[in-house]
């Protein structure tokens, strides 16, 4: 199990949201989380990320593992272009680099000691930079940039330039690059196009970690969930199966 939440309750004022709501998310495992609108799921992706607080209840993410989170609404480096933006997600990918570099011109001028102690230093980035894939980075954000829609002409647009929905999928890019060990998703189909949507499916059902989404696309959650987490009027329930199963139990 990567995430539970026990007994979450939340209200806004007399607005019920939760009562007693329990449940949890398997390493790996691909949920949905439904209900109407204004059923408070929005308010239950940010008490899992601690952006909202519950009345009470508590909500257990596994020691070391990371989450991501994807809102309706982004906020993006105004002076990057969307390839730039995207490489920010990769960071730690390219300090490590920079770093191999500049040990690569230090150990021309060294020797002895110094030189074995500053060699055991490079082979250990070295490692750690084949161990996260360091030399594909740039191939693999060209690939979710196409993937969702972008072409090569756009990558030097500045972000500014960029209408709500362009924002969304760069955010939406750029999460999927961090690989976080179980990514929150916000209606994230919402500014795809039919394309995108078949390969961010796919991109899902191979993804290494847990996702939780919140979505009205049953035919997308169809394809990617094997449970269904559903409030209504406060209540969480939890059905296994895809939304087809689940929407089959509700007739």
């Amino acid at each position: 199990m990567i995430l539970a939440c026990h007994n979450l309750n939340k209200a806004f004022g007399e607005q019920l949201i939760v009562k007693d709501g329990s449940f949890h998310i398997e390493d790996r495992e691909k949920a949905a989380f439904v209900g109407v609108n204004g059923a408070g799921k929005s308010t239950i992706l940010k008490m899992i990320i601690g952006e909202e607080p519950a009345d009470s209840g508590t909500v257990v993410l596994t020691k070391g593992k990371t989450i991501g989170y994807l809102a309706q609404q982004q906020i993006l480096s105004g002076s990057n272009t969307i390839y730039e933006e995207m490489k920010t997600a990769k960071a730690d990918i390219i300090d490590l680099e920079e770093q191999i570099r500049n040990i690569e011109h230090e150990l021309k001028a060294l020797s002895g000691t110094e030189l074995d102690t500053r060699l055991n230093t490079y082979n250990r980035l070295m490692s750690e930079f084949e161990s996260k894939n360091g030399y594909a980075y740039e191939s693999e954000i060209v690939g979710v940039l196409k993937g969702l829609g972008f072409h090569e002409t756009d990558f030097s647009r500045e972000t500014s330039t960029l209408s709500g929905g362009q924002k969304t999928r760069v955010a939406l890019g750029k999460l999927l690059l961090t690989k976080p060990d179980i990514l929150l998703l916000d209606e994230p189909t919402n500014h795809l196009d039919l394309n995108s949507i078949a390969w961010l499916e796919t991109y899902l059902l191979n993804y290494s970690g847990a996702v939780f989404i919140v979505s009205h696309d049953r035919f997308f959650l169809n394809r990617v969930v094997t449970k269904v987490i559903e409030i209504e009027n406060g209540t969480i329930r939890t059905y296994g199966g895809n939304y087809k199963a689940y929407a089959d139990k509700k007739r």
